[in-house]
Formats: structure tokens, C-alpha cells, sequence
């Protein structure tokens, strides 16, 4: 398990807090700090989606909770052999009711206002 306590602070309120507390600087070469690394690709590709498409990576956390087991793709969580029995109750999050048939004749079947 990965505990990210700060992973829901912005990075400049980090740095500003830790100005404000007159945090020492802690030169480290293990922990991201080299140049041309992944980490900083994708930090940059977060800060260009900001730009164009404001609270985008705010989004991605969102996204990130309420995860349903089945969703993951993850055999070790999610038991996908058995896919043609009806699913557990926990399981259905995204399932609404069953919809009513359509009537004969075509058109949806529901009043519009």
C-alpha cells in the first residue's frame, strides 16, 4: 500500500507552507530531482492540461475513489470467469433499474416535458 499524505495539496501550497516554516532544503538526487525523468514529463503535461482545461487533474482524483473492484480489470480482485451470473449487489454501482421495453410501434415509451 502507498500512503500519499499530501496528494491532494497542490505542490505550490506545499512549497509556500514550507517557506512559511522556514523548512530546510534538503538537496536529494533519489527522489525525483534529475533532470529528464518521467516524473517531470508528466508534471509538465498536468501543468498544460491546467492551463487548457481548468481543475482537469482535480478531476483525476475524483475519478481516482469510489472504484468498483470490477472496473479495475484485476482478476485478483474481480472473479471475471463467472461473468454470466448475476452480479453481487455491492457490484452494481453503475447499474441503474432495469429500464421498461419499448412499446410496439417504435418511440421510447417515456413522457417528455
Amino acid at each position: 500500500m502507498v500512503i500519499r499524505p499530501l496528494a491532494y495539496c497542490a505542490e505550490a501550497d506545499i512549497a509556500r507552507y514550507a517557506r512559511a516554516r522556514s523548512f530546510p532544503i534538503i538537496p536529494c538526487n533519489l527522489c525525483g530531482s534529475q533532470e529528464n525523468l518521467q516524473r517531470k514529463q508528466i508534471k509538465e503535461m498536468l501543468r498544460e492540461w491546467e492551463r487548457h482545461y481548468p481543475d482537469r487533474t482535480g478531476n483525476i482524483f475524483k475519478a481516482m475513489r469510489h472504484v468498483v473492484p470490477s472496473h479495475l480489470a484485476d482478476t485478483r480482485l474481480y472473479d471475471f470467469r463467472h461473468l454470466g451470473e448475476p452480479a453481487a449487489e455491492e457490484d452494481r454501482v453503475f447499474d441503474g433499474p432495469d429500464l421498461p421495453e419499448p412499446p410496439a410501434g417504435g418511440g421510447l415509451g417515456f413522457p417528455i416535458k
